[in-house]
């Protein structure tokens, strides 16, 4: 009498999760990319997006634009990166800014914006690097939007010591692209002026605080 034999199920294949976790990260960066580029109205030039429609693609947006936008009429030329959404993800600099006499100035044809003067901190790829590759310095600037202790106390300072430090490097750039003789911003007969003249001085070891609320600069003077 024959025993009936019964063959083994095979066993299925285990999935490779690695592969396909991958793949699906690939996917979605694509179907973004899609996203923004085909169906957000993403205006992109030469590296540039300052269309308002980039931030709507996944936020809300309600600041006026217009108030922060880069001003071409000043003699400086555009920056690459990200010159909009700076009122939604900096309130609490863009109230400072509204208080400033740049802001106020009776000479609005030559009013900067954000990024006249702060016009290498937000490139593509630094944008990127700062949000993805340190999270923790992210988290911290995020949290102190509806944390004004946290704010005031640390991040206020600490992006107030990192801007003088690229004003010094440049030698205030930005200060000397809109205050010309030309534009009849700058008055060179004033005795400070002389004696930077002279000495090499740059403008925003003097010239700080003027824009967004004052934080001390106790090493100012250190080479």
């Amino acid at each position: 009498m024959e025993v009936e034999r019964q063959e083994s199920p095979v066993p299925e294949t285990p999935r490779k999760s690695g592969a396909f976790g991958r793949k699906w990260l690939i996917g979605a960066v694509l179907a973004g990319l899609v996203i923004i580029l085909g169906g957000g109205g993403l205006f992109l030039s030469h590296g540039t997006v300052e269309a308002q429609n980039f931030c709507n693609t996944c936020h809300n947006t309600y600041y006026d634009s217009k108030e922060y936008a880069f001003n071409d009429k000043v003699g400086m030329k555009k920056p690459s990166g990200i010159l909009t959404g700076c009122a939604e993800c900096h309130p609490q600099p863009y109230a400072e800014f509204k208080k400033s006499a740049h802001f106020e100035t009776k000479k609005l044809d030559r009013r900067p914006g954000c990024p006249n003067c702060h016009n290498d901190v937000h490139s593509v790829f630094n944008w990127y690097r700062f949000m993805y590759w340190q999270p923790d310095a992210w988290k911290k600037v995020q949290m102190s939007i509806i944390d004004n202790a946290l704010w005031e106390n640390e991040v206020r300072p600490t992006l107030a010591g990192k801007a003088r430090m690229e004003f010094v490097q440049s030698d205030s750039r930005a200060c000397r692209d809109c205050h010309t003789l030309s534009a009849k911003t700058f008055r060179p007969d004033i005795n400070a002026h002389k004696q930077a003249a002279k000495s090499g001085e740059t403008c925003i070891r003097c010239h700080f605080n003027l824009v967004h609320a004052g934080v001390p600069w106790p090493d100012k003077d250190k080479k």
